[in-house]
């Protein structure tokens, strides 16, 4: 370990490893450079945005057997939204990242530089590309500055520094390729979770709350930029709010609320939901609570909707319950991706998912509430939908340009969803119109419309001498056609 008094302030600022060049004094922010055995004082470090994590520095843990200590972090913020990188340092000498966003967590360790690698502006999400005789799907490529620094880390960064990066997945491998410099460095490792890595000295509630003067969950509410409505949310739990007065996406990640984007407001959309922002639902014996509302549509057929409930926990996380005609769903983001997916059939888990529907896009119609993400009304994805034999089980991918997330589901029952939210009477869906169902029914409709009209006008059709009833029914089958083929 190296020790050195802060050029600025006097206090002691530890190096306790030996490839770490930049540490930020805990008292005055200072950012010190290392260089041989003196430091270099570049200026201040900006102060960190208000972090619910349980993370902190000095945080240890185990992963596959070597233990570890969080010394240090960097604060990332893109478009829309923000995420934790903590500096690690093993026993053994090495370091790595544990990357901590939205409640999902990854560790990885360098492999070095890659030579080869596919150009960052080429890259999209679902492309493949194989490393150490496996196959990765590229998950999330993203621009992205670093606001804010702590503790000690492995290069010279600060306010401003921006990177390129491009992750991607297999099964529950995990692969980033970083190129912020001229030659992309590869890190490798896995999804994890806190409880997985046996983590201590974790921040409690206590300790979140004098941090930020707010307890993690608690209900806070401020107006709106745009129209003045109040909005309430959970401390810890957004980074963005969408106003269902006015239909404003605003930004709180910043000392100030800041207008994105402004859409229709909720109330004139039409759109049904069952359940409302704030309420609450037991599910063993844990007290969820809805804050976020998304109602979709599917793209081609604006009829066809669903609606989507974001759930949060304060130590479990977040949940989507999902409303459809077809009836209720629970579901998750997957850590652990599909091993292997066709247009024919997905493998996940040693089992077998059959296609539910062919592949549709889906767009978000309208939001409300708060996201730990910005929810763009009108954002697109292309999405993909696996069944278990038994109906069970549900996956499902949501494809962009530069995102791929897989989910997993259970169907839940009206009589369980009105159990959990304290209703007498089971709690019926909203819908008439399910994602692809309706395109689906309308087929079955129209072909069996199709079958019916020629086996009546068969017998005029043979006996005819003209063309005519030929082509009256010809017409007549188009005329039954032209709304699918229009979609």
């Amino acid at each position: 370990m190296y020790r050195v008094a802060c050029p600025a302030c006097g206090a002691e600022v530890r190096f306790h490893a030996t490839s770490s060049v930049l540490a930020v004094c805990s008292y005055c922010r200072s950012t010190l450079l290392r260089d041989a055995d003196s430091v270099r004082d570049l200026g201040k470090m900006a102060e960190l945005l208000d972090d619910y994590s349980p993370l902190q520095i000095a945080s240890c843990g185990i992963w596959h057997g070597r233990q570890f200590t969080v010394v240090g972090r960097i604060q990332l913020q893109y478009d829309s939204g923000s995420w934790n990188e903590w500096h690690i340092l093993f026993d053994d000498g090495e370091s790595g990242w544990l990357a901590d966003a939205v409640g999902q967590y990854v560790l990885t360790q360098s492999q070095g530089r890659y030579q080869n690698p596919p150009r960052f502006t080429d890259l999209r999400a679902g492309k493949t590309w194989p490393y150490n005789k496996r196959d990765y799907t590229f998950c999330d490529i993203r621009e992205a500055r670093c606001v804010a620094g702590e503790g000690e880390l492995p290069f010279a960064v600060g306010p401003g520094y921006d990177i390129k990066v491009a992750d991607a997945r297999s099964g529950g491998s995990f692969l980033t390729l970083d190129y912020s410099e001229d030659v992309p460095q590869v890190y490798l490792g896995e999804a994890v979770t806190l409880k997985q890595l046996n983590m201590q000295r974790l921040r409690d509630e206590r300790m979140i709350q004098t941090a930020t003067g707010k307890l993690k969950g608690s209900v806070q509410q401020l107006e709106c930029p745009s129209c003045g409505a109040g909005l309430d949310y959970r401390a810890g739990t957004a980074t963005h709010l969408n106003c269902p007065s006015c239909g404003s996406e605003v930004d709180i990640q910043g000392e100030r609320a800041t207008v994105l984007g402004q859409h229709q407001a909720l109330q004139t959309l039409g759109q049904r939901f069952t359940l409302a922002n704030g309420s609450e639902a037991k599910i063993d014996g844990k007290t969820w609570t809805i804050i976020g509302l998304l109602g979709w549509v599917v793209t081609k057929d604006r009829s066809s909707s669903w609606n989507e409930y974001l759930l949060y926990e304060p130590l479990l996380g977040f949940r989507w319950l999902t409303e459809t005609s077809d009836g209720w769903y629970l579901g998750t983001l997957m850590d652990v991706w599909v091993d292997q997916v066709t247009a024919d059939y997905a493998i996940w888990g040693k089992k077998s998912f059959e296609p539910r529907y062919p592949i549709y896009d889906g767009e978000i119609a309208c939001a409300a509430g708060a996201f730990p993400w910005r929810a763009r009304v009108g954002e697109r994805v292309s999405i993909s939908e696996f069944a278990s034999a038994d109906g069970k089980t549900l996956l499902a991918s949501e494809e962009s340009k530069l995102e791929l997330t897989w989910s997993s589901s259970s169907r839940i029952s009206n009589a369980d969803i009105a159990r959990w939210f304290g209703n007498e009477a089971p709690l019926e869906p909203a819908f008439s119109g399910s994602p692809a169902k309706r395109l689906e029914t309308q087929q079955r409709i129209a072909t069996g419309a199709s079958v019916l009209l020629w086996c009546i006008n068969l017998p005029p059709l043979i006996n005819s001498d003209s063309s005519a009833v030929f082509i009256i029914l010809f017409m007549a089958t188009c005329i039954l056609w032209a709304p699918l083929n229009n979609r």
